[in-house]
């Protein structure tokens, strides 16, 4: 076997490994999206008996669930949880960084506040702690993920051995 036919084999490999996730993925959204639609409906269907304050409320909701649904459609099922994910990662950061903030004497009522070189170096270490801790966060949602899917994949394997 030559080097090209390698290559070749290699290639065709990696594309159809490229193409089971592809609809793998397509599955899962898909059947995401219409468990959504299904739970959608039927909390519909149970609230159509409510009274005039709790249509108020409702019809907020209506418009948030309605918002996640176009969201959803337009967007897709991953790239939704993506956004989603880093959402959550910027409040987490937002978070910490008032508390380091508070920590580092880079709060709005330290006494007495940093100046000049103190408060550079501060700044600095600050945003080098974010930058550690934003990668901590993306490590463990992404080994989080990682987890889910193999659970998952697992279940599944063996339901089909039952």
């Amino acid at each position: 076997m030559t080097v090209d036919e390698s290559k070749i084999r290699v290639n065709t490999f990696l594309q159809e490994t490229l193409n089971t996730i592809a609809t793998k993925n397509k599955e899962v959204g898909s059947a995401f999206s219409s468990i959504l639609e299904s739970e959608i409906t039927i909390k519909q269907k149970s609230s159509s008996n409510d009274t005039p304050i709790e249509e108020l409320a409702s019809s907020s909701q209506d418009e948030a669930i309605e918002a996640f649904k176009e969201a959803l459609r337009t967007k897709g099922a991953l790239q939704f949880y993506q956004d989603y994910n880093f959402e959550k990662i910027e409040k987490m950061i937002e978070e910490k960084k008032a508390e380091l903030m508070d920590k580092l004497g880079l709060g709005e009522n330290t006494q007495p506040p940093l100046v000049g070189e103190e408060r550079a170096n501060a700044l600095a270490l600050l945003e080098d702690m974010l930058d550690a801790y934003r990668k901590q966060l993306q490590e463990k949602m992404q080994a989080e993920d990682e987890l889910k899917q193999q659970t998952s994949t697992l279940t599944t394997f063996l339901k089909d051995l039952a």
